[in-house]
């Protein structure tokens, strides 16, 4: 049994599902309701159930715990799992716990402080990257070399297509994808630092430095209406992976930018292992926690030629998908 909450998570488990399959095992998935989530869903032809919903602030998401719980439990009733896994997998290692079985959860994020608070004491195995500087059961700890973006981005996996750029008529490194996020999880609450004024500047000023498509877990304000992405969303690492530069407030399209050897700017208060990691080792982007930060490095960033530091990245990680496989087969 996979739980997913957010879109990337349907990124990061397609590959081991499809593997798995393969060998003959089955999967029921049960998703937190978000539309992008279900979407992705669709396109690769999966079935799912819907058990729950993202809510809106602490107190709702206390409530909002144990209601998800007692309604994955029930979607899930009949399934029978010798597994459970997820990212962040407060729900699945809660259903793990209940119906006695091993679970797997997959954690990148050191200020989730809560959710691994509520977590952990549950969870059979807890998976991170090796850079994962969060405090972790030393007995339940598995870390890799790798992201999570690794899963799904890693060269044996994925090869961009081409087709993307006759589609919307640009040019191999010449724009630029901003993308910015809704910001309602417990542990981004810290995480934005830019007005919505400096946001539309923002866009206005790197506009004259290249194409800007802007991608937004919101509605955008009308003056950045003109700059609105809209493709399909599995081809937007497609997109991202040709662009000259992404810069945003999504720190999983941060990463992603940065395997696929993409400059990245990352707006945050708050960082990320992964992210420090790519920006100290590997100078695949910048972390920066105000506007004229994000505006001077974005300039500066803009269409460099990573592929050398690409290399040396994916010469020291792994393929994690292969690995996912090996430890879920250790536990069945």
């Amino acid at each position: 049994m996979i739980v997913i909450g957010h879109p990337a998570h349907v990124h990061f488990f397609k590959n081991f599902m499809d593997e798995m399959e393969s060998r003959g095992h089955d999967f029921f998935l049960a998703v937190k309701e978000r539309e992008n989530t279900t979407r992705l869903l669709d396109l690769h032809g999966r079935d799912y159930a819907i058990f729950g919903k993202t809510y809106p602030n602490r107190p709702a998401k206390a409530w909002g715990i144990l209601a998800n719980d007692l309604r994955l439990l029930m979607k899930a009733h009949g399934f029978k799992p010798d597994i459970t896994m997820s990212i962040a997998g407060l729900y699945s290692v809660h259903a793990g716990a209940v119906m006695g079985v091993p679970s797997i959860d997959f954690m990148d994020t050191e200020g989730a402080d809560l959710t691994n608070l509520l977590t952990f004491p549950f969870a059979t195995v807890i998976a991170t990257p090796d850079c994962y500087r969060g405090k972790v059961p030393k007995d339940r700890h598995r870390p890799y070399p790798g992201y999570h973006e690794l899963a799904y981005l890693h060269p044996k996996r994925y090869t961009p297509d081409p087709s993307i750029l006759e589609d919307l008529e640009l040019k191999d490194g010449d724009y630029i994808v901003i993308r910015f996020s809704s910001l309602d999880a417990s542990h981004q609450e810290k995480e934005g630092v830019m007005t919505a004024e400096e946001k539309v500047r923002l866009v206005h000023e790197l506009s004259r430095v290249g194409e800007v498509l802007v991608d937004s877990e919101y509605p955008l304000p009308e003056p950045l209406k003109p700059y609105g992405l809209h493709i399909e969303e599995h081809r937007y690492h497609d997109l991202l992976a040709q662009a000259g530069l992404y810069v945003g407030e999504g720190a999983t399209a941060a990463s992603e930018a940065g395997v696929l050897g993409v400059p990245w700017i990352y707006i945050s208060g708050n960082g990320r292992c992964y992210l420090e990691e790519q920006e100290k080792e590997y100078g695949l982007g910048r972390k920066v926690d105000s506007y004229p930060r994000a505006l001077t490095s974005a300039k500066e960033m803009y269409g460099k030629d990573l592929a050398d530091n690409r290399k040396r990245l994916l010469k020291d990680k792994i393929d994690v998908t292969s690995w996912m496989i090996d430890l879920a087969e250790e536990l069945l």
